[in-house]
């Protein structure tokens, strides 16, 4: 009677081609060119297609070599042959999925953080860019030149707006209720604007004196003064 191997003797780790390309940073074409230089036919499990570790690891001393200004073609002239166990029938690769699952994750995350971590560095780069050009070419005065334009157009400007012009947060500008002063003009609450609170800016000179209190005589009805 044949002998039963255990399940652990016979499963061959493998690697999912679909990561290959971000695994060496090339494109499809060039993944292709190294998989049909080395003689790598990947197999397919569930509709995706897998490399065996041993040709995984064959193609990382590729890229290595590579890297290093070598061709595919002079790498094959030191080591033309794949391992002796390639030549096993695909179709019946087990695959270990715990481990598969483990290298899809890590390989995935690894993206993911390296994407994040681009796409911020960029955004850093853009921020301090423009911060320094501001630094170098604002002008103090410019937001007074653009207030005293909205004042005499009847502009209404959101919250948002002014904050950026003040230079402050935009709580601080709610937190003035329905009217401010600041920097020679008054803002008054006149509605929404785009979703947020909107002002008109006004001067103080525009604003009606405010109402004086006079008592009134109680014999004859009239102020006292």
């Amino acid at each position: 009677m044949d002998s039963v191997r255990p399940e652990s003797d016979t499963q061959i780790d493998s690697f999912p081609v679909e990561l290959l390309e971000d695994r060496y940073q090339v494109g499809h074409n060039a993944l292709y060119n190294r998989l049909k230089g080395l003689g790598i036919k990947p197999f397919k499990v569930s509709r995706r297609a897998y490399i065996t570790a041993q040709e995984l690891e064959r193609l990382d001393r590729l890229h290595e070599f590579l890297q290093q200004g070598g061709t595919i073609n002079d790498f094959l002239a030191q080591d033309p042959n794949p391992p002796a166990d390639l030549s096993i029938n695909r179709s019946e690769v087990p695959v270990n999925l715990t481990h598969l699952i483990g290298t899809v994750a890590d390989a995935v995350a690894g993206a993911v953080v390296s994407s994040m971590r681009s796409t911020a560095g960029v955004i850093a780069d853009a921020v301090a860019q423009r911060l320094a050009q501001l630094k170098t070419t604002s002008d103090p005065l410019e937001y007074l030149r653009t207030l005293e334009e909205a004042y005499r157009n009847g502009w209404i400007l959101s919250t948002s707006e002014v904050a950026y012009l003040l230079r402050v947060a935009p709580r601080t500008i709610t937190e003035h209720g329905e009217q401010f002063e600041d920097s020679g003009f008054v803002f008054r609450r006149v509605g929404k604007k785009r979703g947020e609170v909107a002002w008109r800016v006004a001067k103080p000179g525009d604003l009606p004196p405010p109402e004086r209190y006079q008592p009134m005589d109680p014999q004859t009805g009239y102020p006292q003064w």
